[in-house]
């Protein structure tokens, strides 16, 4: 995992309810790229994202069961995005912190259940996605992933360049939403050691 202690990963998460605990408020980070992506420890990162409404693919929006969408937004520091209903736009930078990177999110919905049988399924998550973090720098993460009652929950996949053999997990959590009425949310991802 020492490898991965000045790696910087981000993440993302999408339509989810709850924050995650263990962010400090008003974390103010450096403008350049390493200091941007400081790590909580060093199997730990945490990041912002900015869901962008305004690239949601009519699946995202409206749709049944089996219906796919896709959707993008950008990464940023840990702290940087507001809280509550807010005015950013995913694409700009917030307090003079820019993006770090883009994320990107395809998935399938899997309910609603006909009404016969939906009480027997209330438990199946009512998404089930593929998401994607990729820095600036060319470095990248996969994930695969469903939504819950209090967020997402998602197995780190892989990675590119400096990610390569990553794996672990990643819980994502809404705290707001920015002007494009997507949410703006935390992605706090926890890397497996490796042997």
């Amino acid at each position: 995992m020492k490898r991965m202690g000045k790696v910087t990963l981000f993440a993302l998460g999408l339509v989810i309810l709850a924050g995650l605990a263990g962010v400090a408020p008003g974390f103010n980070p450096l403008p350049e790229l390493e200091t941007l992506v400081e790590a909580a420890s060093d199997n730990i990162r945490v990041f912002d994202i900015a869901c962008d409404c305004r690239t949601g693919s009519p699946g995202f929006f409206t749709g049944g069961r089996g219906d796919v969408f896709i959707v993008n937004g950008k990464i940023f520091p840990a702290g940087t995005l507001p809280s509550g209903t807010a005015t950013n736009d995913p694409t700009q930078p917030v307090n003079g912190v820019a993006p770090i990177g883009n994320w990107m999110c395809r998935g399938q919905k899997s309910q609603p259940f006909p009404p016969s049988i939906a009480s027997a399924y209330a438990s199946v998550p009512f998404v089930l996605n593929t998401q994607y973090f990729i820095l600036d720098d060319g470095r990248a993460l996969t994930s695969e992933g469903y939504s819950t009652p209090t967020g997402e929950l998602l197995s780190i996949t892989g990675g590119i360049g400096g990610f390569s053999g990553a794996s672990g997990f990643i819980e994502e959590g809404p705290f707001g939403t920015n002007a494009t009425g997507c949410p703006n949310f935390r992605a706090r991802f926890k890397f497996r050691d490796k042997d």
